[in-house]
């Protein structure tokens, strides 16, 4: 122990007793100084830690002779105890220790107390930690293990507080579409993967609801934005088709109705979605999921009916059979302008 650092302190205690005088007086709000607090008592414990290391060595310096009588025998036991107690005092520094520790502590020594400003470590070692070094062994080792823990949930808590959607004009419409986000996806597997970790872990147990909580809303994130991102290119697809080809939408009627229908309320979900500033909060709306499975399904159907259309075609005229679909869907929503599809035939026909 350095009397220096303790003088050092004391200036600086000083100097905090006279800024806390000057904020009185200027009716400003006072700096706690914890810093300041836990240092002084930090120091407390290291002069009492030091005072007893130099009983310790005169002890252990005595002549052979006295090691013999029971009054030294009684004194090294003593002297052992006191030092497997002032070990677990140290393990008890860890700033790991959260309350419910300290709880897991007085039930493992029987005894019921409070750590705080005042504490010396007098009344630490009246607690006789010797008895119970491995106890607290263990509960320290639980609380940094649990820090880990709960490290982890505070990072995916504060990532995901911060995520925000990411979203594009459709070239043709203007309705905001969701932009391919590969940091998102990136952020999202990892986190998905920490979570799992942590599931798999025998220090989860006071963080298990926290843990399956995040788990939950994350697994959600991901297969609506999955959903939706289908969802998303299949609209854009039959939109060009549906909207740009009165032919086509004569020739399925029924399914440019539902085309139609699909399209009021995907463009309406689209506009009230981008409003929502946040992703999970976006994602984990109620039915969302449903809503775009429902859209997945009628747009599926408006695209079987696409595709047996084109099949028709292609029958009718084998020649279709060496065109693509977009390029005979192209031709067909040309169907009144015959100069536009002799036009595009030779370019189909060049490649």
């Amino acid at each position: 122990f350095s009397p220096q650092a303790h003088q050092e302190l004391e200036t600086l205690e000083e100097e905090m007793g006279q800024m806390q005088d000057c904020a009185r007086l200027f009716e400003v709000a006072l700096p706690e100084y914890k810093q300041m607090k836990q240092c002084r008592r930090e120091i407390r414990l290291l002069k009492g830690l030091w005072d007893v290391i130099i009983y310790v060595r005169e002890i252990w310096s005595l002549d052979q002779t006295v090691r013999a009588w029971d009054a030294y025998s009684g004194l090294e036991g003593t002297v052992k105890d006191l030092t497997t107690s002032l070990r677990a005092i140290a393990e008890l520094q860890s700033p790991a220790l959260r309350d419910r520790h300290w709880q897991q502590l007085m039930k493992a020594i029987g005894v019921t107390f409070s750590i705080n400003d005042a504490t010396t470590l007098a009344d630490l070692l009246a607690l006789q930690l010797h008895r119970a070094e491995d106890d607290v062994r263990d509960i320290v080792d639980k609380a940094v293990k649990e820090l880990g823990t709960e490290k982890v949930i505070t990072e995916v808590s504060h990532t995901w507080e911060t995520l925000e959607f990411s979203y594009e004009a459709h070239h043709r419409t203007g309705i905001p579409l969701l932009k391919s986000d590969e940091q998102l996806f990136e952020t999202l597997e990892h986190n998905q993967v920490q979570l799992q970790t942590l599931l798999q872990s025998k220090y989860v147990e006071y963080f298990i609801e926290q843990v399956l909580s995040w788990q939950n809303k994350l697994n959600v994130a991901d297969t609506v934005i999955f959903t939706w991102m289908e969802v998303q290119r299949t609209w854009s697809h039959l939109e060009s088709i549906f909207a740009c080809s009165e032919d086509i939408r004569i020739q399925l009627v029924e399914d440019a109705r539902r085309f139609d229908v699909v399209d009021a309320e995907f463009k309406e979900l689209m506009f009230k979605t981008a409003k929502i500033k946040n992703i999970l909060e976006a994602t984990c709306r109620p039915h969302l999921y449903e809503k775009l499975k429902d859209f997945q399904h009628r747009l599926s159907l408006c695209e079987k009916a696409l595709a047996e259309y084109l099949e028709t075609k292609r029958v009718t005229f084998p020649r279709f059979y060496f065109i693509s679909s977009t390029d005979l869907l192209d031709i067909l929503s040309k169907g009144t302008q015959p100069r536009q599809v002799m036009a595009l035939e030779v370019l189909c026909s060049a490649d």
